[in-house]
């Protein structure tokens, strides 16, 4: 046996048949249908193995994901089993990052753009409301950033956009888009969405640059492809025309980022975008028992937008899935961490094996406060929350703008931190001045002495940036964690700091010695990359990148940064109909579906135990209401569930005139005369219901007749939302359909629907 035959056969000695077909697939697209917990990591990385053992050139092979942390896994895994490979292993964002780059001068970019983040987009997004003459108060400066953003993914440009759109808002977006779009490319920078965006349109249009990388990405192996969306579709197609060779892994059950623009139709529709496309289905489970399997299975077969398979495992049936129901969201807090903290103990677990998600962020405010309360270790997975702190994001903004002088975001952070004496009026002359001689503003600050608007203070402390910036410039070969050290020490901003006295300041100062600390890794990590590099890093990061997977602590997230992670203990809390499905859901069908699936990968994170809580009654946007149990719970199935409502106690009218009081004493502290939305308790016997009946806490339902003052008798045809912003669409006989807020519709219910 030869010894490459037998590295081969070392490659395939664990895998299953189907597992096994999948690394050794031959030529041409293939498709595999990875089922939660099937090992798909396992095969990819097995499959980049198989085709460098094959003779395939690294740089021949293309390999793509969606989290840094999910690509550091596939790296890792594919050097153990070849070591020294060249591989091209990336996020989609990293590659398109990669490419504008490599091929800046083709492009005709500069490739020391500035990569901007969330605040930074929102922040050119205000200035181009400001040039298209447009105030912020009809649309906010954030929502216009996200219509932008869906423009891009779905690779619609400014003029394309302004041809259609159709409304008032539409309209103002192509308007700010443009205006937009130009402030970003006089400033040399790109947002995420320019990452796709760019280099989508480029090999739509450029046949040239198209062949080029389609030659030499002739295997292109892509995981979690449900998740892509029209410019990941467009990049990805038109790098596989000349070599088809196409590998994707995926489960349309587990597409759960619609809001964001991925698009479930890329992975349905595979075989007819690729008509000789093999499908390989993995429908065997090594991660969770067969209870937890079972109960998921079941609920996720109530979608209908998926390809249907059968999750199968060896694994021991398990316990139940328990239902926890608590009386409140402070005692379902309560209760977890107990429960936790209790498993602990009894030496059952660690801290590390419990995760806890979350629908909304907001919800782990309650949990902060028991984990403190009862000394549990935890962490709230948030995204780099520590690079955007203060005192970092102005240091990060003064590298920023060594590596891209032309960067206007970064320019307007770093001039004036710490202070030199520019105030608003002198900056708004240097903006205008810029503005007129096609100048950056970096470039007019170095001509400060030829505006006579700035004097004094203002232009000393332009020119002494100007200069501060120029001679830190001449540093940029230094690693970015002594780039960061003379920048702290030639700015002023450490003595600022130090010099200060404020614990408050001691503590930002201690902040920026971790900044630095954090590029000293970097850089003992990659020796052969520079400060562009160290920023791209921080900038492209996920929430997840940001997790510290060593430390023994309770694991805090969203069911959204959850995917493609495990652990032995699940609880997921506030299953409840507004939250999971979430409000915005309740109307469309689809979008019930894509929670349905945002479930499903919760439950399916579970190995040993999974805990699905909710709540009778739950405090949400200053309100108190009683809480649905989610409409998934009723989907389960009832032979693998187990509901514990041994944590409910009576719920007292004292305890809820508690509530009602403390409710209406924060609303008088804000100013706030109106009263708290608080339901009636459920009384033991309930009153006969009268002819006619109102009132802001009525329960209006499908086929009630109702009567408004102005539009007189009408029949509900539908009611959505949760607390709040519950609505009811009603149809009038003379005014046809009418949608309004429940609490405030001063509606009169003439007749309970029968």
């Amino acid at each position: 046996m030869s010894r490459a035959h037998s590295r081969s056969q070392d490659l395939l000695a664990d895998l299953t048949p189907d597992q096994r077909d999948a690394v050794q697939h031959g030529e041409g697209p293939l498709l595999i249908l990875a089922g939660a917990g099937s090992g798909k990591t396992r095969v990819i990385t097995r499959r980049v193995a198989y085709l460098l053992q094959s003779g395939i050139r690294a740089s021949n092979i293309l390999a793509i994901t969606f989290t840094n942390k999910a690509a550091g896994e596939m790296r890792s895994r594919v050097e153990q089993l070849v070591p020294g490979n060249r591989v091209w292993v990336s996020t989609f964002h990293s590659l398109g990052a990669r490419l504008l780059r490599q091929y800046a001068d083709r492009l005709n970019l500069d490739k020391n753009f500035t990569i901007y983040d969330t605040d930074d987009r929102t922040r050119l997004v205000k200035d181009a409301l400001a040039a298209a003459g447009i105030d912020d108060v009809k649309f906010t400066p954030d929502r216009i950033a996200g219509a932008i953003g869906k423009a891009k993914n779905q690779l619609l440009t400014p003029r394309l956009y302004a041809e259609n759109a159709r409304d008032f808002f539409t309209q103002t977006v192509a308007k700010v888009y443009h205006f937009y779009e130009v402030k970003r490319q006089k400033a040399n920078g790109m947002d995420f969405d320019d990452l796709l965006y760019i280099p989508a349109l480029a090999l739509r249009t450029n046949e040239e640059f198209r062949a080029e990388l389609d030659s030499r990405f002739q295997y292109i192996l892509i995981d979690e492809y449900q998740d892509t969306n029209s410019a990941q579709y467009e990049i990805v197609r038109r790098l596989s025309l000349h070599y088809p060779n196409l590998y994707v892994v995926g489960d349309p059950d587990q597409s759960i980022y619609k809001w964001r623009g991925s698009d479930i139709r890329n992975i349905l529709d595979f075989e007819r975008d690729y008509p000789n496309a093999r499908v390989i289905t993995l429908e065997q489970n090594y991660r969770s028992t067969q209870a937890i399997l079972h109960a998921a299975s079941v609920l996720i077969d109530h979608n209908k937008q998926r390809k249907k398979k059968k999750l199968i495992t060896t694994n021991p049936p398990g316990n139940p899935v328990q239902v926890l129901t608590f009386d409140n969201g402070l005692d379902e807090a309560e209760g977890i961490v107990l429960r936790i903290q209790e498993a602990v103990k009894a030496g059952r677990y660690r801290y590390a094996d419990h995760a806890i998600f979350v629908r909304i962020n907001a919800l782990t405010r309650s949990l902060e406060s028991a984990f403190v309360k009862h000394g549990v270790p935890f962490q709230i997975v948030k995204g780099l929350t520590f690079f955007e702190r203060k005192e970092n994001k102005d240091i990060l903004a003064y590298l920023r703008l060594l590596v891209n002088p032309a960067d206007a975001v970064s320019f307007l952070r770093a001039v004036n931190e710490p202070g030199r004496g520019i105030g608003k009026v002198s900056l708004d002359h240097l903006m205008r001045v810029a503005a007129e001689r096609d100048l950056t503003l970096m470039e007019t600050c170095g001509h400060v002495a030829g505006i006579p608007e700035i004097k004094g203070k203002a232009a000393t402390g332009l020119r002494n940036f100007y200069r501060l910036i120029a001679d830190l410039r001449t540093e940029l070969e230094q690693p970015p964690h002594e780039l960061i050290r003379l920048v702290l020490e030639q700015s002023g901003y450490r003595k600022m700091l130090a010099d200060s006295g404020d614990e408050d300041d001691i503590e930002r100062l201690a902040n920026i010695d971790e900044l630095v600390t954090a590029a000293k890794q970097f850089s003992d990590a990659n020796p052969d990359c520079g400060l562009g590099d160290f920023l791209e890093q921080i900038t492209l990061a996920s929430d997840v990148d940001s997790w510290d997977t060593e430390a023994n602590h309770v694991s805090v997230m969203t069911l959204h940064a959850a995917k493609g992670l495990e652990f032995p203990v699940v609880y997921m809390m506030a299953v409840e109909q507004g939250l999971l499905p979430h409000e915005r859901s309740l109307g469309k069908d689809e979008d019930i579906e894509e929670e349905r699936r945002l479930c499903f990968v919760g439950m399916t994170r579970a190995m040993k135990e999974l805990n699905l809580c909710h709540g009778r009654m739950r405090e949400f946007r200053g309100q108190i209401n009683y809480a649905v149990p989610s409409m998934f719970l009723e989907e389960l199935p009832r032979e693998v569930l187990h509901e514990d409502r041994a944590s409910r106690k009576n719920i007292g009218r004292a305890a809820v005139e508690n509530w009602r009081a403390r409710t209406q004493g924060a609303a008088a502290a804000a100013g706030f005369a109106t009263q708290p939305s608080l339901p009636t308790l459920p009384q033991k016997a309930t009153a006969p219901l009268s002819a006619a009946s109102t009132g802001s806490d009525t329960e209006y339902a499908v086929g009630q007749v109702v009567q408004h003052a102005q539009y007189g008798i009408g029949q509900i045809l539908d009611v959505s939302g949760y607390g709040a912003l519950r609505k009811v669409k009603i149809r009038f006989a003379s005014a046809g359909e009418k949608t309004f807020v429940a609490a405030k519709a001063k509606l009169t219910i003439v007749k309970r629907k029968s």
